[in-house]
């Protein structure tokens, strides 16, 4: 699908960003523009010294998004960052960012290239055995990634205007903003907007429950997480486009590496969470409650978000209604609670 988010480079400006950032003396040999991504704009870059890069580009600033977008390539790195400094999760290598804005008008970041693939497509590839170890790893990976605690909940960029000093303050202030940003794109929703809102604010009490603010990727489907062989195994390499990341509950992770799935049937994923936290995740009926708000949010996110990239086409429009039938299913399940 296209997306008008993602604003092309010429290959003049890519061999110029190169040599600017990465060193007068590195030049440009291939580019292969990655189209998987739908925010940024995505190279694979093989420089002559024989180096494999990737540079992402953020839209122009004056681009209409949706408001915790705002800033949100600084949040991605920001997700690399932490993980890598409290080496909880593998994630690419960040080589050089600028977000001054001053060379191309807009954020960039360069990093490694990775050697493996997208879950969605390795899968394929594996054995019944190997996948089971993956969803094990998975877990386990995430399990760790909630030990990474912050400063305030909410989303991680101070332009968005969406932290607080609570949990329920904050979750509740993000789901505000996309409903405010469903009315601005003119996004027609299940029910109405006000609607939604009472939904989520009659159930938030379940989430006074979080009192300290842990990292979440929140984008954790398989398309984010990237497998290579290492001596004929299979192994997790890197999470990938962290650009979602909040300070939140770590419950909320499971809405999307369970994406359009039971979480409670994820046995694999459950066995490798259970080892890195020490505990089983008892999925009670607040649980429950706290993760169908969360698959509420995440549909609203991704009912929204074709709207100020300009998706278009059959399956654009195939996936916005499979969206919306899942977030209407989530209001209806908010609503007998």
């Amino acid at each position: 699908m296209h997306s008008r988010t993602k604003v092309a480079l010429k290959r003049e400006e890519l061999a110029l960003l190169v040599r600017d950032v990465l060193g007068s003396q590195r030049s440009v040999r291939r580019v292969d523009e990655l189209t998987e991504g739908m925010f940024n704009a995505a190279y694979a870059l093989e420089l002559e010294d024989g180096a494999s890069v990737v540079l992402k580009v953020a839209p122009p600033p004056e681009l209409p998004l949706l408001t915790y977008e705002r800033d949100l390539m600084r949040t991605e790195v920001e997700f690399y960052e932490h993980a890598a400094k409290e080496k909880v999760c593998p994630v690419p290598r960040v080589l050089a960012h600028d977000f001054s804005r001053t060379r191309i008008g807009r954020d960039f970041f360069f990093m490694e290239r990775l050697r493996g693939t997208p879950l969605t497509r390795a899968k394929n590839q594996l054995t019944t055995g190997e996948r089971a170890r993956i969803q094990t790893e998975l877990g386990e990976l995430v399990g760790r990634l909630r030990t990474i605690r912050g400063r305030f909940f909410g989303y991680l960029q101070p332009d968005t205007g969406l932290q607080a000093g609570t949990w329920r303050e904050a979750f509740l202030a993000m789901v505000a903003a996309l409903l405010q940003d469903a009315e601005r794109f003119a996004v027609k929703l299940p029910m109405p907007a006000r609607d939604v809102l009472a939904l989520f604010q009659s159930g938030a009490k379940v989430l006074e429950r979080v009192e300290e603010p842990t990292l979440t990727h929140f984008d954790l489907w398989e398309g984010n997480v990237f497998v290579h062989r290492v001596e004929g195994a299979a192994r997790i390499e890197a999470f990938i486009d962290g650009e979602r990341a909040f300070w939140g509950d770590p419950l909320a992770e499971l809405a999307s590496t369970a994406l359009f799935r039971d979480p409670e049937q994820e046995t694999d994923f459950l066995r490798g969470y259970q080892a890195a936290t020490g505990s089983p995740l008892v999925f009670t009926e607040e649980v429950r409650h706290r993760l169908n708000l969360y698959r509420a949010y995440l549909y609203l996110i991704m009912v929204l978000e074709g709207a100020p990239r300009g998706y278009s086409g059959l399956k654009a429009m195939a996936i916005r209604q499979y969206c919306r039938m899942k977030l209407r299913g989530e209001l209806k399940l908010l609503a007998s609670r």
